[in-house]
């Protein structure tokens, strides 16, 4: 069924819109928050990353970025465009594994003859270790070669996995993650999309080679990093950062200069290592900022906004889209994704009034946020509700006191599951009206054309479950007879998440 809905939203896409297709590099940091990245937050040490601050001066920086919390279900809400409740990747362990019918964005891109090739380079852990090492190819990935695990216990030996085929390597994973993503591309005769994923800044912590740092010649005996393991963190984000320069500047300049660049952070930074304002208990794996909010950076020939910055809410599944309409094909919204392209060159936009965010863990459990509020529900103890305006670092929950009405009602719409409405042009919302959300058994629908408009109403996973006509004026629907849970109404261009309880 999804196979057959990513078709028919292929055939429904509409021309080209680049002139030339660009190509397509997605960089993916371990465990890279914001509080070791130039650019983001006040008066942490940062790491010397010049060739990221390049890119940010030549291209976008996103401020209000979600991820999830661990690596595993990051990796999947890109790689399918869908949320983790729909996926069942939830966490880094047990609900690791991407299920075998999930429709990659490899997979999109090539049902759709977009004409790219496409790789997936470094860290997958989505599943297929031994006795499954071709994984990643069965899931629909032309090429892929990296580490299948999550992690490595030693930076300099590890195995390599290419296309199925798993051997020991003893060189150093950075640098070799690199050279295999430049032999790639080298290889392309046609436009390429290549994920090339670092398993750095992960642990284990220790010193790169010095030509890729700039922390110094630092002792490299486990005491010494276990005393202070910040600048040893800090030396593999910025090994991380001369592997961007490098390829930079191998790739021929016509070639560089036709090359979308993404960069990202997976989840956030390491408890030992996150600085200050946040605390240990708001690091990576957890629901607070410090465990979800990363750092991201498009920069290329789509991009006009130069040196900007871009405040609007951004969840990591709206990759999906982005990179297919990068590709020439129309995809503003797929599943949980809603395309960034528009505010590639236009500023005072959102695609989302709200981002969610959840991990299956002992400090676990779900999160809502719109522009200024957010809404945690963990796994264990009581929910807790944030001003992240006035209280950025997290530290006053305002479910202890009393809430004002402008309080209670942020807290009523992210406590009921957030509207997560989807970008609509205002010609299309002028057009169409639709309340409540959530609602109990029926729909109003307000029709400003003067013409019945044709809807659908599909189910989560993409089902169809009811079509017909919309009539001038206005009408209610009603879905009484259907179960509660989370639907998509299509009309006119409208796509409208609905939450039936």
């Amino acid at each position: 069924m999804k196979h057959a809905l990513c078709l028919m939203m292929a055939l429904l896409a509409g021309p080209a819109m680049f002139a030339q297709q660009p190509n397509i590099l997605l960089i993916i940091a371990d465990d890279m928050g914001l509080d070791p990245v130039p650019g983001y937050m006040p008066g942490p040490q940062k790491a010397a990353m010049p060739n990221l601050e390049a890119l940010m001066s030549t291209g976008l920086s996103f401020d209000n970025v979600w991820a999830d919390p661990l690596c595993s279900p990051t990796r999947s809400t890109i790689l399918t465009g869908r949320y983790g409740l729909y996926t069942g990747v939830l966490n880094a362990g047990t609900a690791s594994l991407l299920p075998a019918d999930e429709i990659t964005l490899h997979r999109y891109i090539d049902d759709v003859n977009s004409g790219y090739a496409s790789s997936i380079i470094g860290k997958w852990h989505l599943g297929g270790t031994m006795p499954a090492p071709n994984y990643p190819n069965a899931m629909g990935i032309p090429y892929y070669a990296g580490l299948l695990s999550g992690s490595v216990s030693n930076y300099s030996a590890w195995n390599l996995t290419i296309n199925g085929t798993t051997a020991p390597n003893t060189s150093y994973i950075t640098t070799t993650l690199t050279d295999l993503a430049l032999d790639w591309i080298g290889q392309q005769q046609q436009p390429w999309f290549c994920w090339l994923a670092y398993n750095a800044p992960h642990t284990p912590f220790h010193l790169p080679p010095l030509d890729m740092h700039s922390q110094g010649a630092l002792p490299t005996d486990q005491a010494s990093i276990n005393a202070n393991p910040l600048p040893y963190y800090l030396a593999m984000c910025e090994s991380v950062d001369h592997e961007i320069g490098r390829i930079m500047s191998a790739l021929p300049q016509e070639t560089l200069d036709n090359t979308v660049i993404i960069f990202l952070g997976d989840n956030g930074t390491e408890a030992q290592v996150i600085q200050a304002p946040y605390v240990e208990t708001h690091a990576k794996g957890t629901l607070y900022e410090g465990g979800v909010r990363v750092p991201m950076v498009i920069s290329g020939p789509s991009v006009s906004r130069i040196g900007e910055r871009e405040p609007s809410l951004v969840n990591t599944s709206d990759l999906f889209a982005t990179i297919v309409e990068l590709t020439g094909h129309a995809l503003p919204i797929y599943y949980d994704s809603r395309s960034l392209v528009p505010l590639l060159s236009q500023a005072g936009l959102s695609v989302r009034e709200c981002a969610y965010t959840e991990v299956l863990a002992q400090t676990g459990g779900f999160a809502y946020r719109n522009q200024r509020y957010k809404y945690m529900d963990p796994t264990v103890g009581q929910p807790r509700f944030f001003d992240l305006q006035e209280d950025p670092w997290e530290m006053n929950n305002l479910l202890t006191g009393g809430l004002n009405a402008e309080q209670q009602e942020a807290f009523d719409q992210l406590s009921q599951g957030c509207e997560l409405n989807l970008r609509v042009d205002e010609s299309t919302r002028s057009r169409l009206t639709l309340w409540p959300n959530p609602l109990n058994g029926s729909l109003n629908v307000a029709n400003g054309a003067t013409a019945a408009l044709p809807f659908t109403l599909l189910r989560a996973d993409g089902a169809l479950i009811r079509a017909g006509l919309l009539p001038p004026g206005n009408s209610t629907l009603d879905f009484a007879d259907l179960p509660p849970g989370l639907y998509l109404f299509q009309a006119a261009g409208t796509n409208q998440r609905l939450v039936l309880q």
